[in-house]
């Protein structure tokens, strides 16, 4: 169920007809941040990044938006064809494998390796190793929770006091306080509930939303709404709708509740992942200095454990399609009619550019899922949402909103990792917190 004790008033689901309409979001244009006009082109929306004068006063944006307006400005002029395939082949394949992903493209390996490189210094382009950690015995789970205005900081600390913590910000909307991700030992899943048990005793929060999920599902970067002579993203929500009716209502394997967490990696595993983590692209001889260990045993423990036995699921290109000044970065909790709706929904996301990752709920047809949209764009993703409910796939629906900043990122948390076991001290955490709580 979609509900708490708190919040019982159901989401309306009153669909409307999507519409059809042209969007130009000059964000970078002075004074103004859009201009709508109509569109030919009865399917779709359009959203175009364009460029910038650096001599141009902007109202109401700040040097470090300017900043960040201007890399996704200058990022999106060296994204042509063939970078954008480079891309697609690294989240495809091994990153190391330079041979591989320039035999995919059709280049040398030499045009590939250079390319890469500009890539990553020009574009910022982040590559990190997705793991799987269900095979480290950890379970991962999603929590929405809400604190009274003022305790906001309070909340925070609170949720860094805990360990295993994977990813943290703040939220509003239908939530006023925390969004986290936590992966936490499986025999230890009842702890993290009384932690918040006891928070919210405390006063720290008013109520909270725990699910437990399957592992997150990344979408990789894809081209397919994207227009490279135009240079504008293209949104063909109707043609979304139509691919979500006759998509597979098979359920993929990685949205399939897991049967078992067995505990497959030791140290020396965790940490090369905790590093690889950070960074996809890191070389053996590097990870050797940070880890301790030598070259030549990195490469076989990444080859015969971390590949071998599915500890890396595959490897997240972090790219940004269009400014975060000009998006709604939320996370919606979507409750379908059954299991093969919510299959059907899911095969659907694989190459949309306005969904990050999502996560389904275990032992329910709900699905977690983080989305990325152009303001503009937001109405309509929302109204193909009740258009789903009329069609009857889809139950009930909420979101809330993502701040991003700040927020705090973690992962593998090898240091509690000890002979052979995940360590969880609960009762040192509700210690700390209670004396948190004394001292303000």
């Amino acid at each position: 169920m979609l509900t708490t004790q708190d919040h019982t008033k159901e989401h309306s689901l009153n669909p409307k007809t999507t519409q059809d309409h042209t969007v130009l979001i000059r964000s970078l244009n002075p004074k103004t941040t859009q201009d709508h006009t109509k569109s030919k082109d009865k399917n779709c929306s359009e959203v175009k990044i364009v460029g910038v004068n650096n001599n141009t006063y902007w109202e109401g944006c700040d040097l470090s938006q300017l900043e960040e307006l201007k890399k996704v400005s200058g990022y999106m002029k060296m994204l042509d064809e063939t970078n954008a395939e480079i891309i697609g082949a690294l989240s495809r394949h091994d990153p190391r494998n330079i041979s591989l992903i320039a035999k995919s493209v059709g280049l040398p390996n030499s045009t590939v390796a250079f390319r890469i490189r500009q890539l990553i210094k020009k574009m910022d382009l982040e590559v990190n190793a997705r793991v799987n950690f269900n095979k480290l015995g950890l379970m991962r789970a999603i929590v929405f929770l809400e604190t009274l205005p003022g305790q906001w900081n309070t909340l925070w600390k609170a949720l860094e006091n805990l360990g295993y913590l994977t990813y943290l910000t703040k939220c509003h909307g239908r939530f006023y306080g925390c969004y986290a991700i936590f992966a936490f030992p499986v025999q230890c899943k009842r702890k993290l509930e009384n932690y918040f048990d006891e928070a919210k005793r405390l006063g720290v929060l008013s109520h909270f939303l725990l699910f437990w999920t399957t592992n997150l599902c990344e979408v990789h970067p894809s081209f397919d709404w994207y227009d490279f002579k135009k240079r504008t993203w293209i949104f063909q929500w109707q043609q979304w709708i139509k691919e979500i009716k006759e998509a597979s209502d098979d359920l993929s394997e990685s949205l399939t509740d897991p049967k078992e967490y067995p505990a497959i990696a030791d140290e020396k595993d965790l940490l090369l992942l905790r590093q690889l983590e950070k960074n996809g692209v890191i070389t053996f001889r590097e990870l050797a200095k940070v880890t301790g260990m030598s070259p030549r045993t990195v490469a076989y423990r990444y080859y015969k454990h971390l590949i071998e036995r599915n500890l890396i699921v595959d490897h997240m290109i972090h790219f940004y399609p269009y400014p975060y000044q000009i998006c709604d970065v939320c996370t919606f909790i979507i409750e379908f009619v059954d299991e093969q709706a919510l299959a059907k929904f899911s095969n659907s996301l694989g190459n949309k550019p306005f969904i990050l990752s999502y996560a389904k709920v275990l032992g329910e047809n709900t699905l977690i899922t983080n989305t990325y949209i152009p303001k503009a764009e937001f109405p309509e993703f929302i109204n193909s949402l009740n258009l789903l409910a009329e069609m009857h796939l889809i139950k009930n629906f909420f979101h809330v909103v993502l701040t991003l900043i700040p927020h705090k990122r973690g992962g593998v948390p090898h240091e509690s990792f000890k002979d052979g076991t995940w360590k969880c001290d609960i009762e040192k955490s509700n210690k700390r917190l209670r004396g948190m709580i004394s001292s303000n």
